[in-house]
C-alpha cells in the first residue's frame, strides 16, 4: 500500500514538475512579446531597443537562450527596462521568412537599436548580449 501511495505521489510530483518547466518558458513569464510584426517595426522604427527573438518550444538550446536573455533584462531594469523583445516561434504558420537581414531559424536573437540592425546572435553568453544592447 505504501509503495502504491509512493509511486502516484511520484508520478503527481513528475506531472506538476513538467507543466511548471513549460510555463516557466512562456513570453509572458520571460517578459517577451508575442510576435507583432506591425508593432516590432515600428519599435524599431522609432530608435528603440528591439530584440527579435527566433525559437522553437522544442529546442532546448533556444529555451537556454530565451532564459539567458531574461535573466540579464531583469537583473537591470534601470538599464534594460526599456527593451522590447518580440519572441517569434518558427513553427507557428504565420512566421516571416526573414527579419532584417537574417532568414528565420531558431535560435537566434537579433538587436536593433536606433533604427539599425546592430547584430545577429546565436549564443547564450549574457556578456555578449549586453554588448549588443549599449
Amino acid at each position: 500500500m505504501m509503495k502504491r501511495i509512493s509511486s502516484v505521489l511520484a508520478i503527481l510530483f513528475a506531472v506538476f514538475a513538467i507543466g511548471s518547466a513549460a510555463q516557466a518558458d512562456t513570453n509572458a513569464n520571460l517578459g517577451f512579446m508575442d510576435w507583432d510584426p506591425a508593432a516590432a517595426q515600428e519599435a524599431v522604427s522609432n530608435g528603440e531597443r528591439v530584440v527579435i527573438n527566433t525559437w522553437a518550444t522544442w529546442c532546448p538550446f533556444c529555451k537556454a537562450q530565451r532564459r539567458a536573455l531574461s535573466s540579464l533584462l531583469k537583473a537591470d531594469p534601470d538599464t534594460y527596462g526599456d527593451v522590447k523583445v518580440f519572441a517569434v516561434d518558427i513553427d507557428d504558420a504565420d512566421t516571416p521568412t526573414r527579419i532584417g537581414s537574417v532568414g528565420v531559424s531558431k535560435t537566434t536573437l537579433i538587436f536593433f537599436a536606433n533604427g539599425e540592425e546592430v547584430s545577429v546572435y546565436k549564443g547564450q553568453d549574457t556578456a555578449e548580449m549586453a554588448g549588443f544592447l549599449q
